[in-house]
């Protein structure tokens, strides 16, 4: 409680310091503001939406993502599929890195390899796992070959394989490049004053659409009152994290308007490798304790989409017979018990204050479990450190989010494939069935194993099935912005307003 009272104190202090000097960015600066800077600024050594989002403006992939999990040309102009485990690419004439290096097939060839390798330790390198090998054929063709048929092959190449310059990584080595990084997109990194701003300014040998903004800054901020007031005191240009209780003052200022972004998949982790958690009845003891439906109304007013299972119901395979967990204490309590808990237990749940409204999310499910003799200890965690525990199975109960992607092997095969992250669950069926999801090439009969998929996991109940938070950005009504339903703040199609 005293943090939230100094966080709101800071906010205040902040908001009246502003609104007595501001200091307006510049015309041909944009200006971004996160919940919290990256813990490194290189793309394939983290998977943090913070992380992610500036380094998606330094980096750039051979493809880029649609909204509807297809792909357009990035530094590949085209492609063919030679069979069904054999892409062939062309990379555009000419592109270079920010360092003058150029982008060829062998830089291509590096990457992959980085990204796959041991000594790495990428986040990003279960999501590729299905691809086997590039071959360089000449300066600017190569092939990439698959281990099996991957139906969102093409997709997840646009989404994580990001193109490095080798020369430069070998010379600075991975540490270095996490501070400096050296890549071929719309920006090129200027400098990272840590604990303050990431000033990039634009790249102008960049192969695509020239940005309009010459420099864009990146600036990290976790209280939202903060964020909030730089925005409409013109610090700010565009703010992410708008919790649903601050949308209309936004509005209502008419200094701003809002766009979407992804939906956050917020759900409530168990630990299943240890009691009690271990128990399936414990799990679903659980999903009947919490009362999602007073949550999102008391949060959220009625915005958020309950979850019944783990894949979004705005997900490709989501099965739509599903209905979300029923508010039950009594049917929790009966559960309790057979599994030798008719008192309840003691446990921890942890979460970061990055995420919005995250305390209150702790504090209504920690209200609702304690209706049935589990008592919470919450667990208020700085975004890197809750993330190294998170790696290192620490957690008992932890509350992270997950974005509601339209293809469901993006997320679902990472968080839940003992061959990827096997952080807290792991089981046979499951690892079957996202197997045969990703290497299923026919549209319908792949929405039946992800049907299947989404039963099986709702009955085992490795998590508390939460909700999908439509969330959004702040725009300053100067910039012309549009969100994507990745979340990523990827900027180079941001201008300024006629």
């Amino acid at each position: 409680m005293k943090k939230r009272r100094l966080a709101w104190i800071l906010g205040l202090a902040l908001t009246a310091a502003l609104a007595a000097g501001p200091a307006p960015a510049a015309q041909d600066t944009l200006v971004v503001v996160q919940e919290a800077e990256p813990v490194g600024l290189d793309i394939m050594q983290s998977s943090i939406q913070t992380t992610m989002s500036v380094g998606y403006n330094i980096h750039e992939t051979l493809l880029k993502p649609t909204e509807q999990a297809g792909v357009l040309p990035g530094l590949a102009e085209k492609w063919e599929k030679l069979d069904d485990l054999t892409w062939k690419f062309t990379l555009v004439k000419d592109a270079t890195f920010h360092n003058g290096e150029p982008i060829n097939a062998a830089a291509v060839k590096f990457s992959f390899e980085r990204i796959m390798s041991d000594a790495l330790k990428s986040p990003h390198r279960g999501k590729l796992t299905s691809f086997k090998e590039v071959k360089v054929i000449d300066e600017r063709t190569f092939t990439i070959s698959l281990a099996q048929p991957y139906a969102p092959g093409l997709y997840m190449l646009a989404q994580y394989l990001f193109i490095v310059p080798p020369g430069y990584v070998q010379k600075v080595g991975d540490a270095e490049y996490n501070l400096n990084p050296v890549g071929s997109g719309p920006y090129k990194l200027d400098k990272w004053v840590k604990g303050q701003e990431i000033v990039m300014s634009a790249y102008d040998k960049y192969y695509g659409p020239k940005p309009a903004y010459k420099k864009l800054i990146f600036k990290g901020v976790p209280e939202e009152a903060s964020r909030i007031a730089a925005l409409l005191t013109g610090e700010a240009h565009v703010i992410s994290g708008v919790p649903v209780h601050q949308r209309k003052r936004i509005l209502d200022s008419g200094k701003a308007y809002l766009t979407d972004q992804m939906g956050s998949m917020n759900y409530l982790g168990l630990n299943t490798y240890e009691k009690p958690f271990s128990d399936v009845r414990v799990r679903q003891a659980l999903n009947h304790a919490v009362n999602r439906p007073l949550i999102n109304k008391a949060l959220f007013n009625d915005k958020a989409i309950l979850c019944a299972g783990p894949i979004s119901p705005r997900t490709l395979g989501a099965d739509p017979g599903l209905k979300p967990y029923e508010y039950s204490p009594e049917k929790a309590k009966k559960l309790l018990a057979e599994a030798g808990y008719p008192k309840g237990f003691e446990t921890r749940l942890a979460f970061s204050p990055y995420m919005p409204q995250v305390q209150e999310q702790a504090e209504a499910i920690a209200a609702d479990l304690a209706k049935v003799g589990v008592q919470v200890k919450l667990e208020s965690f700085e975004r890197a450190v809750m993330w190294d525990r998170y790696k290192n199975k620490q957690h008992m109960m932890f509350i992270y989010f997950w974005d509601d992607a339209p293809e469901p092997d993006r997320y679902m095969y990472s968080l839940f494939h003992s061959k990827s992250r096997d952080y807290y669950y792991k089981n046979e069926t499951v690892d079957q069935l996202l197997d045969k999801g990703r290497s299923t090439m026919d549209p319908a009969a792949r929405v039946k194993v992800y049907n299947e998929l989404d039963r099986f996991l709702y009955q085992d109940a490795p998590w508390v099935y939460l909700y999908v938070i439509p969330e959004v950005y702040a725009v300053a009504n100067s910039v012309d912005y549009k969100g994507l339903r990745d979340g990523y703040l990827i900027m180079n199609t941001a201008k300024p307003k006629k």
